[in-house]
């Protein structure tokens, strides 16, 4: 590992306007030989920020919380609490605590992350590079780092609670399904291997199905809005006194508004769909064996 780390793509003297641009990160190297060796700052920098924001609000909120009727941020949370506790009751059958608040933190993370794409597509960019970053892509969910690291948080878990609820059926299940039951004795040494590998390809489609649909769908959000912008907006300001450009203007306003509706409630639903599979997949963890 190098003693100390320098900053990926060079010392930009000047802040791209294409769409690629406009998708690379601020990255931090290590070590230039390993393409491992390396962290992506912006993202670091707003999921910590999304994080230090939750702890501090539920500070703020647990300090105001009355008996009785509630209002306002007690309302909304306990609104949320409630539908998220609605439905793991719903999807898990038995009782686990650390369930629901893993539901809610994920579910709540996910869509504040996925929320930030509606902000003008290349405002947070440019303020960013004003203060000296080479790149910056503000929307966490848009780097796949993030997404496969909750993923992959989610499928450890799911096999933390198949190995300490039910390991002998867990190992059996790796060797014996789908196809052992199913053939003569003699065939059984043969099968077995085949049914590894497809148990093995079962399991690993699991955080790879949560992060690429999470990552796909909100970069293509991403892609979108950047797209808009290049393609309706002027870059002048003499083009925007002329009728062309005031009329790109508009045009370029009513489409990203409602792109950002449309895009807002796909992050709502990337985040639903997110917390609802981890639901699912530890539920499934937690079945009790039959025999």
């Amino acid at each position: 590992m190098a003693e100390q780390g320098q900053v990926g793509h060079g010392q930009v003297e000047e802040h791209g306007s294409s769409i690629a641009d406009h998708l690379e990160y601020w990255t931090y190297t290590f070590d230039e030989s390993n393409p491992f060796m390396q962290i992506h700052v912006d993202t670091m920098i707003v999921t910590t920020s999304i994080a230090l924001m939750l702890i501090g609000f539920a500070f703020w909120l647990r300090g105001r919380i009355t008996e009785g009727a509630p209002t306002g941020a007690q309302n909304f949370v306990e609104s949320v609490v409630e539908f998220i506790n609605t439905t793991v009751s719903d999807n898990f059958p038995v009782h686990n605590p650390i369930v629901a608040p893993l539901a809610l933190t994920i579910f709540v993370f996910i869509f504040l992350c996925n929320t930030i794409d509606i902000l003008p597509a290349y405002l947070l960019g440019n303020i960013a590079h004003a203060f000296g970053a080479p790149a910056f892509r503000p929307v966490p969910t848009n780097d796949l780092n993030l997404p496969a690291a909750m993923a992959v948080s989610v499928f450890v878990l799911v096999l933390y609670y198949e190995f300490k609820l039910k390991p002998v059926h867990f190992m059996k299940e790796l060797v014996m399904e789908p196809f052992t039951s199913l053939v003569p004795v003699y065939l059984k040494p043969i099968v077995m291997p085949i049914n590894l590998v497809l148990k093995l390809v079962e399991e690993i489609a699991k955080p790879l199905s949560l992060s690429f649909r999470l990552f796909g769908n909100m970069f293509a959000g991403e892609v979108i809005f950047l797209l808009i912008a290049s393609l309706l907006l002027v870059g002048s300001f003499e083009e925007l006194m002329t009728l062309g450009g005031i009329i790109s203007e508009i045009a370029g306003f009513l489409v990203g508004l409602g792109w950002s509706f449309f895009h807002l409630f796909i992050g709502l639903l990337q985040a639903f769909i997110f917390m609802i599979l981890t639901v699912v997949y530890l539920s499934i963890a937690h079945q009790p064996v039959e025999h």
